[in-house]
């Protein structure tokens, strides 16, 4: 993310990916999202994908490398064209989504 910035909007095709730390926007408080779009947020350092088929948008999170919480494993998320990898430091696959 750019320095200083809250937020950066990505496009990737027709969906925008809305990446940010997650302590201004957030599923509590959703950034101004289309159809389709994903909110791509840390904060909670608890990895997650979850499809909001109501509200029709995507909401991920990477987890943490340093600090992850709920139990959860260090690790990262990788985007590679549509589909987002969640791997931990082993390259063990733990969560995957395609769009």
């Amino acid at each position: 993310l750019p320095v200083l910035s809250d937020y950066c909007v990505l496009a990737e095709g027709t969906q925008a990916i809305y990446a940010t730390h997650g302590h201004i926007y957030n599923e509590q408080k959703l950034p101004p999202l289309h159809s389709g779009d994903i909110l791509l947020h840390g904060h909670t350092h608890v990895p997650k994908c979850v499809v909001h088929e109501t509200e029709q948008y995507i909401c991920m999170n990477p987890g943490s490398v340093s600090i992850p919480k709920e139990e959860s494993w260090h690790g990262y998320m990788i985007w590679e064209g549509k589909n987002f990898v969640w791997k931990d430091f082993d390259g063990q696959e733990h969560l995957r989504y395609s769009v």
